[in-house]
């Protein structure tokens, strides 16, 4: 079991670059940001790029509004996060797509802490943008990837994201109760999610459910298809 923490930690460090605290918005590592220059201004750069070819149609579904007790302050689900985000990237190059996200401290209705969603506009990206965006739906902070920081988020099986995902609050739904057939979930904690494609072979995309388990402090993952929804274990 330690063997497969620590694979599943590889995998959960693909996805979740650089998270810093349970309050903290994530954010790319100090390795990464050395290697390439980073625009941290808050505020995307303003350089063009060549949009690539749509090859999803339609567009992001909506995603579900959450009233905090009962009354208060609306949160999003991802879908929703994601077209907001969206929006903020096409202003840093119009063709910007997603190609992965992730959150920390995700609660039973799919919304984290903060996502960290990127960004690219062309297969042979030259250029990554970060968005972090707060539970609430506000663009917290924009950082630009260039030079040789580009290839810790695009490789080989770098795609765009397809518009017909399941949401969030799905993601987690479906991950909880798999783990849950396995593993005191009153023992877990550290609840978070990555969607992303496979970097082993380009397959999925995936939502990744993880959790902290106390009882072997190991972390322990499922992956949840993000389209057909089948789940499987993090081999």
């Amino acid at each position: 079991m330690r063997s497969h923490a620590l694979a599943t930690i590889g995998v959960v460090a693909a996805l979740v670059v650089g998270c810093a605290s349970a309050t903290s918005s994530t954010a790319p590592s100090s390795s990464a940001a050395s290697q390439g220059a980073v625009d941290s201004t808050g505020t995307p750069g303003s350089a063009t790029g060549t949009a690539s070819a749509q090859t999803s149609t339609g567009d992001i579904p909506p995603g579900r509004g959450i009233a905090e007790g009962g009354g208060g302050p609306m949160s999003y689900t991802f879908r929703e996060e994601w077209r907001r985000a969206r929006a903020e990237a096409q202003k840093w190059r119009s063709g910007a797509y997603l190609i992965s996200g992730s959150g920390q401290y995700v609660n039973d209705d799919g919304v984290p802490n903060s996502w960290s969603l990127r960004f690219i506009d062309k297969a042979d990206a030259d250029a990554v943008l970060l968005v972090d965006i707060d539970p609430w739906g506000k663009v917290t902070q924009t950082r630009q990837i260039t030079g040789g920081g580009v290839v810790s988020f695009v490789g080989q099986y770098t795609q765009r994201m397809p518009y017909d995902i399941i949401d969030s609050d799905k993601a987690v739904e479906l991950g909880k109760a798999a783990l849950a057939a396995t593993y005191n979930l009153a023992k877990t904690k550290e609840p978070s999610l990555g969607l992303n494609f496979s970097e082993l072979d380009g397959s999925g995309p995936y939502w990744t459910y993880t959790l902290f388990y106390e009882s072997t402090a190991e972390y322990v993952s499922v992956h949840v298809h993000a389209v057909t929804s089948a789940v499987t274990p993090v081999s």
